[in-house]
């Protein structure tokens, strides 16, 4: 049978090892796992000392037992963490335009954006845009070579919801804070690493910041925390202003 063949290329020779070290929870000498794959000693070594310098595998002491170690559940993770993110953003932010009619966003690192406003029948509108050359929540409002009058408050910790004033960055219209503009608020979303792996945020149109820092940055905050908390982050920095319809929201599958 093809599969208690001996792998040909170093890949594969690699990744056989992975799966045998994989049903040994106590780990193997190397002379062990060169008779289970069916590898020469010196092979088996080599390959071996690739994995443990890549952080797959490691050594009991010198001669020791090799041991699988947890990267390749950490890379699945953060596999589940990105291919799976909207879905635990899509809850709190269902829950949050429904109930105040205001335009939220999941933002990805690469720039794809996720819309969530409010629809017809109580139902939420999606809408999933790319962004170039600003952080992708912003770029779309920016026309071609006109900007328009954006006011973003970029949150990168619990503290930067009370002095939103001093984080907000203003773009296009030489730094005027009156006049009709956008108003943005975005927060970051972390993993069970505590690693930023999207940001969150609401925003409207209007005169003046008022919206903005009354409102748009608690619930840009809430939003991220909530979603960061079905992430598996836990952390005591959440802020004294979250809802408890978004703490009840986080946990929800």
């Amino acid at each position: 049978m093809l599969e208690h063949m001996v792998p040909q290329t170093s890949a594969d020779k690699a990744l056989h090892l992975l799966e045998v070290l994989s049903s040994e929870p106590g780990g193997m000498a190397l002379r062990d796992l060169a008779r289970a794959t069916g590898l020469p000693a010196a092979t088996a070594h080599r390959l071996l000392l690739v994995l443990r310098r890549r952080g797959f595998v490691r050594q009991e002491g010198e001669g020791g037992h090799y041991i699988l170690t947890l990267k390749l559940l950490d890379m699945s993770f953060r596999y589940l963490n990105g291919s799976e993110l909207r879905l635990h953003a899509y809850p709190p932010l269902r829950e949050y335009v429904g109930r105040t009619a205001t335009r939220a966003f999941v933002s990805l690192p690469a720039g794809e954006v996720t819309y969530v406003w409010d629809g017809q029948d109580d139902a939420a509108a999606m809408y999933t845009a790319y962004g170039k050359t600003m952080p992708g929540h912003c770029s779309l409002f920016f026309a071609e070579g006109q900007q328009r009058r954006l006011s973003c408050a970029r949150l990168c910790g619990a503290g930067d919801v009370a002095r939103s004033g001093e984080v907000v960055r203003r773009f296009g219209d030489g730094g005027a804070a009156d006049g009709y503009r956008l108003n943005c608020a975005c927060a970051p979303v972390r993993d069970y690493r505590g690693q930023e792996v999207a940001r969150m945020g609401v925003f409207t149109h209007g005169r003046g910041e008022g919206p903005l820092h009354e409102e748009h940055v608690t619930a840009a905050w809430d939003l991220a925390r909530a979603t960061s908390v079905r992430l598996g982050y836990l952390s005591a920095e959440v802020g004294p202003t979250t809802p408890a319809r978004l703490r009840e929201a986080g946990p929800q599958q």
